[in-house]
């Protein structure tokens, strides 16, 4: 039977509640049968990240309530480096030929596409899920629901200055950060 599957790209370095709170509402909210979340191999625009294997494990911890019905999927490591996101949704479209994709984004971001690459061939093989976010501009196909304004760039600078970041962070999260 076919599926509704949700390709939620990122740094994810640190994730945290408001990744998380954004595939429960996406599976919730009966928009997605399924989760993938794709942590970039090398950022396309070059930001210096934790390594893959450590930014995987987080999201492993990240999706563990989600028994299943979200998935870490690491192809952006098979890809040539650095992977764009419309090259990973054209992967997982071939991957799940007979699903629909659809590829998650805050509203902070849309407003951002004109620095994506090849967005066409993005939005042809995985039509945009757009999710409110506060503290960003609203877009016409969003959802009627804002998540929390929360960046892993903050809190990767307060987890450098020693802040505790409980709360920001899920504890199964937070302790491999600690390890």
């Amino acid at each position: 039977m076919p599926k509704t599957r949700a390709l939620y790209g990122g740094s994810f370095d640190p994730p945290h509640f408001g990744h998380q709170m954004a595939i429960f509402y996406v599976l919730e909210g009966g928009y997605a049968d399924e989760v993938r979340i794709i942590p970039c191999f090398e950022h396309p625009f070059g930001k210096r990240l934790s390594s893959f294997s450590d930014r995987v494990r987080y999201c492993e911890a990240l999706i563990k309530p989600f028994g299943g019905r979200a998935v870490v999927d690491l192809i952006e490591s098979d890809l040539a480096a650095p992977s764009f996101s419309y090259q990973t949704a054209e992967a997982l479209a071939e991957r799940f030929p007979k699903d629909q994709l659809r590829w998650i984004i805050g509203s902070d971001a849309a407003h951002e596409l004109n620095r994506w690459k090849e967005i066409h061939r993005l939005e042809a093989a995985a039509p945009f899920l757009i999710l409110g976010r506060q503290g960003a501009a609203s877009v016409s196909d969003q959802t009627p629901l804002s998540l929390p304004e929360v960046a892993s760039r903050d809190l990767r600078n307060r987890l450098a200055d020693g802040e505790n970041l409980q709360g920001w962070i899920p504890e199964s999260v937070l302790a491999l950060l600690k390890t």
